[in-house]
């Protein structure tokens, strides 16, 4: 076997193995992606388990900042079932959702839409900033209480240009919301994040056939 041949075929046998552990993530990440505007939220009280103690935490700061507990929410991903706690302000102007996440503890997004299609999403204390006409999504990596100041000031903004939000008091008026989410805007904020991972797998694949030809043709 000649040299050539045989450093394609050690670069074969690594793609290979860098593919098996890149690839399921790669292939979950785009079926999450891809049915994102399909997906619904389902009314889950009664039926969700306690929070964990972050989530449990991050809804007493809430507490303690104008928002109150409305129930939970279950959504079914490829990767399995998925529980979130939701809040609304007192107001009824905005709603908060609680996750468990493994690197933090928990995520939490807090959303205000208005009837023109306006939309405003707070994120803590990660995910992927946007603004774009109808969606401006705000990152704050700081605290929970940062996150709550930002989106009222951002809140009061929009409403001298879009007028007051649409009201969130329960839950089946957070799902509406939700469905006018993911009806208009799908899997936008998960974009950036579904390239991240995806596109490693593919540079591996494309590394490998490449290798698998040269093993094949080169004497």
């Amino acid at each position: 076997m000649s040299v050539e041949r045989l450093f394609a075929a050690a670069v074969f046998g690594c793609s290979v193995l860098l593919l098996l552990r890149l690839g399921p993530a790669a292939v979950n990440s785009w079926r999450i992606y891809a049915g994102t505007g399909r997906r619904r939220q389902e009314d889950a009280i009664g039926r969700a388990p306690l929070p964990s103690a972050a989530v449990a935490d991050r809804a007493a700061i809430l507490g303690g900042l104008g928002y109150r507990q409305i129930g939970e929410t279950r959504l079914v991903l490829p990767v399995g079932e998925r529980f979130a706690w939701i809040m609304a302000a007192d107001d009824a102007e905005s709603y908060a959702i609680l996750v468990d996440n493994h690197r933090t503890g928990g995520l939490v997004g807090i959303y205000s839409a208005w009837l023109d299609g306006m939309w405003l999403c707070t994120l803590h204390p990660l995910g992927q900033a946007l603004d774009r006409p109808s969606l401006q999504v705000r990152l704050i990596p700081t605290t929970l209480g940062d996150s709550v100041t930002s989106h009222s000031a951002d809140l009061a903004r929009l409403k001298r240009v879009h007028g007051a939000p649409r009201a969130i008091r329960t839950i089946p008026d957070m799902l509406a919301l939700d469905l006018d989410y993911r009806t208009r805007f799908g899997g936008t904020r998960l974009r950036p994040l579904t390239v991240r991972i995806i596109f490693p797998a593919v540079v591996v694949a494309a590394i490998a056939v490449l290798s698998l030809a040269l093993v094949i043709t080169v004497r």
